[in-house]
């Protein structure tokens, strides 16, 4: 089959009918692709996969475009999306420059050009839809996408997904990085939540800001500022969606919020749960509240979904404080990631 055997296509999974044939050429390829790259990890149920992919269409933050390589027989041999930030999210001045490309192609399809020219579609696109954007980023975990990625930008960042199975958790460790937590810290006060108590909000979206920016970006040039109002809409998609969202985070006495953790869970994928953000405000470090946050964490996890298996992070390689904590949990390297920019102007 050759490169012009192939449609390319746009699909709007907000749009589209449960009913419409392209969603199953989409699911088909992206769950190939899923087992290609983590064979033994089930996939989320299609129900599932479509309702949260319509939620994530219409967030009002960023603005999502879907792309479809198809065969002439209307199987998916490719796909394209790409997610820019809307002028309605405060970090659009820093960062209106870089769309998030995720692209792929089936493995039985691969070295026919396919790629680059699906790769160029979407930059006509986006030239004539947002002509800010001078640079992709994306992220490469196959070595086929390493490549294909290596030859038209450079690696800007390299980071993992890092597991943690709890069958391997030293408990008692976890018990007394607790104890020890709130021994250094006792004018601190620990809040449990799904939803940002309205007294906080205003105070946790500038810690979120805070740690976030923090994290190592490499050379990616970029910025993510939160607001109450996006913390608000996450809650709402979460509600939407039946993730369970958990934050625990601590207080000062002069109530002023110090550090956050916060994890997601999906009754739909009930072995796993994912650690998000965790950070501690540079004035309160060396106390301790970064252990004591995590392991409140991992034990609220026990409590409340005794049938997890393992709990994944993402981490940038250069992390080393927060490297450092989840070694001594016992999280392992699972998947290397490597996140490459690719200039507009160097994709013919």
């Amino acid at each position: 089959m050759a490169e012009n055997d192939f449609e390319i296509i746009p699909f709007d999974p907000a749009a589209a009918t449960a009913a419409d044939p392209l969603w199953a050429a989409y699911l088909d390829h992206v769950e190939a692709m899923h087992y290609e790259v983590d064979p033994e990890d089930p996939v989320l149920p299609r129900e599932k996969h479509q309702e949260m992919l319509r939620v994530a269409f219409r967030m009002p933050y960023v603005s999502r475009r879907l792309y479809l390589a198809l065969t002439p027989e209307g199987r998916a041999a490719g796909a394209a999306s790409v997610s820019t930030e809307t002028e309605a999210s405060p970090s659009y001045q820093a960062n209106k420059h870089i769309a998030n490309l995720n692209f792929s192609v089936g493995a039985k399809y691969r070295r026919r050009g396919l790629g680059t020219r699906l790769l160029a579609h979407v930059k006509a696109r986006l030239a004539a839809e947002k002509p800010s954007v001078t640079e992709f980023m994306c992220a490469a975990i196959l070595e086929p996408g390493r490549a294909f990625c290596g030859r038209l930008g450079k690696v800007a960042l390299e980071q993992s997904e890092n597991r943690l199975y709890l069958k391997d958790l030293d408990w008692a460790m976890v018990e007394r990085w607790a104890a020890e937590g709130r021994s250094k810290n006792p004018a601190s006060s620990v809040v449990v939540t799904r939803f940002i108590p309205e007294e906080d909000i205003a105070d946790y979206s500038r810690v979120y800001t805070e740690t976030m920016n923090q994290q190592p970006f490499g050379e990616l040039s970029m910025k993510i500022i939160f607001t109450p109002e996006q913390i608000r809409e996450g809650e709402k998609e979460c509600r939407e969606t039946g993730e369970e969202d958990t934050t625990i985070y601590t207080k000062e006495a002069d109530g002023t919020v110090s550090g956050l953790t916060e994890t997601t869970y999906l009754k739909d994928s009930p072995h796993k749960v994912r650690q998000m953000l965790t950070g501690v405000r540079e004035k309160y470090r060396g106390r301790g509240l970064g252990k004591l946050l995590k392991a409140l964490m991992l034990l609220e996890i026990r409590a409340k979904h005794p049938g997890v298996k393992y709990v994944a992070t993402g981490n940038a390689d250069s992390n080393a404080p927060m490297l450092a904590i989840n070694k001594a949990l016992g999280f392992k390297k699972h998947l290397p990631v490597l996140i490459y920019t690719l200039k507009l102007k160097d994709i013919k």
